[in-house]
């Protein structure tokens, strides 16, 4: 049997993280954890971060789980720092799963312009965030994509490796 496999979708808002993760549902049998639709369906904000860290904490637990059953799980936290995807590799290592880091990336103006279109609510606390906080995103070096067992940049193609 092969090995489970976890899928780490990184960006920041407005990148293609939630696109990509439909996409690799729609190729790869997998559960997809989506960290914002698990804050929103809470009644929680999706900028309260303390809220979102402690729930990632949870959801990170139930993808363990289902990788040790054999379930591909697909991850979409956001995941702006190395030392969070270090992390998340690390637990899926831990269980004997393989990792595929995508990393989805465009212009601030056009984050803001996707996260606007998009709406809801929220659209302009995101934007805000945004502007203000897009500096902190620490894009993947070279160092850490080989860390992991594939790495999908922003100007990749994506295809499975089983379906």
């Amino acid at each position: 049997m092969d090995s489970a496999r976890l899928y780490l979708v990184c960006g920041l808002p407005g990148a293609g993280k939630t696109a990509r993760c439909r996409q690799i549902a729609d190729a790869v049998p997998s559960v997809v954890l989506c960290a914002d639709e698990w804050v929103l369906g809470l009644g929680a904000s999706l900028v309260e971060f303390a809220f979102r860290v402690k729930l990632q904490d949870r959801l990170l637990g139930h993808a363990r789980t289902l990788l040790r059953l054999g379930v591909d799980v697909v991850v979409e936290f956001g995941s702006w720092s190395q030392s969070e995807r270090e992390a998340i590799r690390i637990a899926a290592e831990e269980e004997d799963a393989l990792v595929e880091l995508h990393f989805v990336d465009a212009p601030l103006d056009e984050l803001c312009r996707r996260v606007r279109t998009r709406g809801g609510d929220e659209a302009e606390s995101l934007v805000q965030v945004l502007e203000r906080d897009h500096g902190r995103f620490e894009r993947p070096a070279l160092a850490e994509q080989t860390q992991f067992d594939r790495f999908i940049g922003p100007g990749d193609v994506w295809t499975p490796l089983r379906s």
